[in-house]
């Protein structure tokens, strides 16, 4: 029963640090300043929100796919016209 619940400790933790290197990685692009939303689970990224066009919305999903223990990147961003 303790493995289980330490797995998820680290899980939460992995999780955590993955929207805060996220988070970081949307600053130094400058991608900050437009609609990206984001929730990582269990190494799972997944993005919602509005960019104003194709490669802004690209370069969100590389810049997910590029941060420490993301295994996969679900990108839901929807360009504004």
């Amino acid at each position: 029963m303790g493995s289980q619940s330490e797995a998820k400790d680290v899980a939460s933790n992995l999780d955590d640090a993955i929207e805060k290197n996220y988070k970081a990685a949307l600053i130094s692009s400058g991608l900050e300043k437009q609609h990206v939303n984001f929730k990582a689970k269990n190494g799972v990224l997944t993005l919602t929100g509005s960019v104003h066009n194709a490669n802004d919305r690209q370069h969100a999903e590389k810049l997910a796919a590029g941060i420490p223990n993301v295994q996969q990147v679900l990108n839901q961003i929807e360009v504004r016209q």
